[in-house]
C-alpha cells in the first residue's frame, strides 16, 4: 500500500500529488496513441501493409498487458509517486526508441517500453487518485483516473496528427513535444516523496499476481471486465485502422485527418464521463454496452458500403458507449477492493481488459491474410456486436449489489 495520508479533506500535499498524479496519467496515455496517425507514413517509410501495422500496435498492448500482469502491485511495494516515476522514465525511453527508429523492429521495441508504461501508470495512477482522496470522494477520483486515462488517449493522436502534418519531420516531431510534457510530469512527481502513516511493503519481486474479489463478487467481476474487454477491442480496431480508413473514406488526407478520426473516438468516451457522471453503475454498464453494439454493426455496414459518414458515425458513437462503460466497471471494480488489494484487482481487471486490444486484434490481422481485411473486419464487428449484446443483459442481471453504493456516492459528491 502506498503511504499518502488519507484524511476527510485531503491537505494542499494531497492535492498536488493528486495533480501530478492525474497530469502524468494522462501523459503517458498520450503517449500510447501518440503514433495511431503516423502509422500511413510508418508503412510508406518501412514499406510495410496493415499486417505491419498491426504488429506494432499489438506490440504496445503486450507490454501494457505483461505490465499489469507483473508489475501491477508495483506501487503496493515502492509507493503511488515512486512507481509513476518508473512509468514516466520508461515512457521517456519509448517515447526517444520511438522517435528514432529507423525499422518496425525497433519501432515495436520503443512501442512495447510505452506499454509497459502504461500498464504501471494504469494502476499505480488509478489507486493513487483514490489513496489520496478522502473515502466520501472515492467515486469522484476513480472518475477522474477514468476521464485522464480517457484525455490522454484522445490528446496524443489529435496532437501527433497535426504535429506531423504541419511541420517538418512527421516521424520525429510528436515524439519530441511528448518528451518535454513527461520531462514536465517527472518534475511534478520528484517534488513528492511517500509519506504519511502507512507502511509500504518491501522487497518488490516481479510475479504473476492476481487479487480476485470474493465468490460471491465473481460472476460481477467478471462480467465489468469482459464488458471492457469489448470496449478496448473497439477502440484497437479504431486505433490501429482509422488512419487508413478515414484516408480511404473520406475526401481529406493526412496524419491531421488520421489524428482526429482517432480522436473523436475518445472524444466521445470523454463526453459520455464527464456528462454522466450521475449515473449508476448498473444503468450505465447496460447502456454502454447497447450503444457499443450499435457502434460495432455500424462499422460493419460501413465498411461494407465503403460509407465515410457511416464509419465516422461508429467511431463516435462507439466512443461515447466505451467510455460509459469504462466509467461504470471502475466504480464497480473500486466498490469491491478493499484499499489494501485495491491495485491488485485493478491490475486483474485491466489484464482482461487489455487482452480485448490483443487476442481480437491480432486474430483480425491472422484473417486478413487469408480473407482480406474488410470481410475480415466485418465479421469480427459482427461477433463483437453479438458479445456486447448478452454482456448487457448479463449486466441488468448480475450488477446489483453496487447501485445504491454509487448512487450514495454521487449525492455525496453533489453536497461536497
Amino acid at each position: 500500500m502506498d503511504t499518502q495520508h488519507i484524511s476527510a479533506a485531503r491537505s494542499p500535499i494531497s492535492n498536488a500529488q493528486f495533480i501530478a498524479m492525474a497530469y502524468t496519467l494522462c501523459s503517458i496515455m498520450a503517449g500510447a496513441t501518440l503514433a495511431s496517425p503516423l502509422y500511413p507514413l510508418y508503412e510508406k517509410e518501412f514499406l510495410i501493409g496493415p499486417g505491419g501495422i498491426t504488429v506494432a500496435y499489438t506490440t504496445y498492448m503486450v507490454g501494457t498487458l505483461l505490465a499489469l500482469l507483473f508489475l501491477g502491485h508495483l506501487s503496493e511495494h515502492i509507493g503511488y509517486i515512486r512507481a509513476l516515476r518508473t512509468a514516466t522514465v520508461l515512457a521517456l525511453v519509448g517515447l526517444v526508441i520511438s522517435g528514432l527508429a529507423p525499422s518496425l523492429s525497433i519501432l515495436s521495441i520503443g512501442r512495447f517500453a510505452i506499454g509497459l508504461a502504461a500498464g504501471i501508470a494504469s494502476t499505480s495512477a488509478t489507486a493513487g487518485l483514490v489513496a489520496v482522496s478522502p473515502p466520501e470522494r472515492m467515486t469522484h477520483a476513480s472518475s477522474i483516473g477514468a476521464l485522464m486515462t480517457i484525455v490522454g488517449l484522445g490528446v496524443g493522436p489529435l496532437a501527433g496528427g497535426a504535429i506531423a502534418q504541419a511541420f517538418a519531420f512527421p516521424l520525429q516531431l510528436p515524439y519530441g513535444v511528448l518528451t518535454g510534457a513527461l520531462l514536465l510530469a517527472l518534475a511534478a512527481l520528484l517534488r513528492h516523496r511517500t509519506q504519511g502513516a502507512r507502511t509500504i511493503t518491501g522487497g518488490f519481486i516481479p510475479r504473476l499476481r492476481f487479487h480476485m474479489p470474493d465468490a460471491q463478487q465473481t460472476r460481477q467481476f467478471a462480467t465489468v471486465a469482459v464488458i471492457t474487454f469489448v470496449g478496448y477491442t473497439l477502440f484497437s480496431l479504431f486505433a490501429s485502422l482509422a488512419p487508413s480508413f478515414f484516408n480511404a473514406f473520406l475526401p481529406w488526407r493526412g496524419p491531421a485527418v488520421g489524428g482526429i478520426g482517432v480522436a473523436l473516438l475518445f472524444a466521445g468516451s470523454a463526453a459520455a464521463q464527464l456528462t454522466l457522471r450521475g449515473m449508476s453503475a448498473k444503468k450505465g454498464l447496460v447502456t454502454g454496452s447497447l450503444i457499443v453494439t450499435g457502434s460495432l454493426v455500424m462499422l460493419a455496414a460501413s465498411v461494407s458500403l465503403s460509407s465515410g459518414l457511416l464509419f465516422v458515425a461508429s467511431d463516435l458513437i462507439g466512443g461515447f458507449g466505451q467510455g460509459l462503460a469504462f466509467m461504470s466497471a471502475l466504480l464497480v471494480i473500486n466498490a469491491m477492493a478493499t484499499p489494501e488489494h485495491r491495485a491488485g484487482m485493478l491490475s486483474s481487471f485491466f489484464s482482461i481488459a487489455y487482452l480485448g486490444g490483443i487476442v481480437p486484434v491480432l486474430a483480425l490481422g491472422l484473417a486478413a491474410n487469408h480473407l482480406g481485411l474488410n470481410a475480415s473486419l466485418i465479421g469480427l464487428s459482427i461477433l463483437m456486436a453479438l458479445l456486447a449484446g448478452i454482456l448487457a443483459l448479463a449486466a441488468h442481471r448480475v450488477v446489483t449489489g453496487v447501485r445504491h453504493h454509487v448512487q450514495r456516492e454521487a449525492s455525496d459528491r453533489a453536497t461536497l
